[in-house]
């Protein structure tokens, strides 16, 4: 059977370029809407770590203690653990991933009325909500690289998508280099994405309920993605039903 691969060539990935973020209701559902969503160029790394069930191993011993035979079945994805860097201290972002409160400037201030800084939760707050994760990377073609052929372009990046993260602010340095955002937390499979935050699932159907995912975007929708970048909230769709 011939590969019905896009581009039809191997695909390498590269360079984080990208994170969007997106807020959840109590059911993982997307909040949607004004505020509810972040799209930065800001990250700088980010690591996951895959965890699973225990493995299933079936080896019955004879009364002599001779093995009769051998099963052995690897565990289950479940989820796992993500950590990661961001170079922007954007205080609506870090409402998103950390929830916490926003610090506005007073009256009569220089930046009345303006965001000026996020405080974390009190230990007496309610538990902060899930988010919607997606890092993108950059995609590039065996023997081509970038040198997509226009007749037979292969998907230029490619979304790595966590569909349910529980977020906290990781440990900072204050020293004479960059102060960059650490973030660490949990990631689990989210049945309620439907077409994702912004609508731009490029599968058919819905998001699958997994708890990490590949879906790769043409060099049109990456630019669709992209111009939604800046710092501060952005507006998403309105949630799905």
């Amino acid at each position: 059977m011939a590969t019905n691969l896009a581009g039809g060539i191997c695909i390498g990935q590269h360079s984080t370029c990208l994170l969007r973020a997106a807020q959840l209701n109590p059911d993982c559902s997307v909040v949607g809407g004004a505020d509810s969503g972040i799209v930065t160029y800001g990250i700088i790394t980010a690591t996951f770590t895959p965890e699973y069930t225990d493995e299933r191993r079936i080896e019955p011993l004879n009364g002599c203690g001779t093995k009769l035979f051998g099963f052995r079945q690897p565990g289950k994805p479940t989820g796992g653990t993500i950590t990661g860097e961001i170079g922007f201290h954007d205080w609506e972002l870090m409402e998103i991933l950390f929830g916490g409160s926003l610090i506005i400037g007073k009256a009569g201030g220089d930046f009345a009325g303006d965001v000026i800084g996020h405080a974390m939760p009190a230990e007496d707050d309610p538990t902060p909500p899930a988010v919607y994760l997606e890092v993108i990377v950059a995609n590039a073609g065996e023997g081509v690289g970038e040198c997509a052929d226009a007749d037979s372009p292969f998907p230029a990046y490619t979304g790595h998508i966590f569909g349910k993260a529980k977020l906290t602010r990781d440990a900072a340095t204050y020293n004479d280099a960059e102060l960059t955002l650490a973030f660490t937390g949990t990631v689990e499979p989210n049945p309620n994405l439907v077409f994702g935050p912004w609508g731009d699932w490029p599968g058919t159907g819905v998001v699958p309920n997994s708890p990490w995912i590949e879906a790769s975007y043409s060099q049109a929708e990456w630019e669709e993605i992209a111009a939604d970048a800046a710092c501060g909230y952005g507006t998403l769709p309105a949630a799905y039903s």
